[in-house]
């Protein structure tokens, strides 16, 4: 069962800099792939490595399955702080997959078969790490302020009013789902 935050954008206050604890999740912008009431699990859109993929590959072979011209972008994507060893593919719903993650627009799949499989209309991004929650957890962030919720609906994500590294997830969510 979905809980009202899958298929969301919520986006880390920003004056959280101040807190020494959240400082490093200060104005980062989480896609919300699921949530139910075990928890949720959703990916940083705004953060990317410094090294291009086929760097990265070297120590994470799978990566060396992807097709780079078959990606949105040629930089691997910071999802977060939690597997942060993990590699993923993030793109379209365009089928089911062993390791998958996924809500009814979009899949975070972690099979050798998804990166082999992708192709250009699934309008995929490559990452690693993630961000999760516990049962509650997220809500609870939530009602203290720590994030702001945006539905990812075409008109909300056109009009955040964030900086541009925020912007930037807002517009690769765009076009990934629309």
């Amino acid at each position: 069962m979905s809980l009202f935050l899958t298929d969301g954008l919520i986006i880390a206050n920003p004056a959280l800099s101040d807190i020494p604890k959240f400082a490093n999740i200060a104005g980062k912008a989480i896609y919300i792939i699921e949530h139910t009431k075990a928890g949720a699990i959703g990916i940083c859109l705004n953060q990317n490595f410094s090294k291009p993929i086929d760097e990265i590959a070297e120590s994470l072979p799978v990566l060396k399955l992807l097709n780079e011209e078959n990606l949105l972008t040629n930089k691997v994507i910071s999802g977060g702080p939690l597997a942060n060893d993990i590699p993923w593919i993030f793109s379209r719903r365009t089928g089911e997959y062993d390791k998958q993650v996924s809500n009814d627009y979009l899949a975070l799949n972690f099979s050798d078969s998804a990166f082999e499989q992708s192709k250009k209309q699934d309008r995929a991004v490559c990452g690693i790490g993630s961000f999760g929650w516990g049962a509650g957890q997220l809500e609870n962030e939530l009602a203290n302020g720590l994030w702001h919720y945006f539905p990812t609906t075409e008109a909300v994500l056109d009009s955040i009013p964030f900086a541009n590294a925020v912007r930037g997830a807002a517009q690769l969510l765009l076009t990934m789902k629309y």
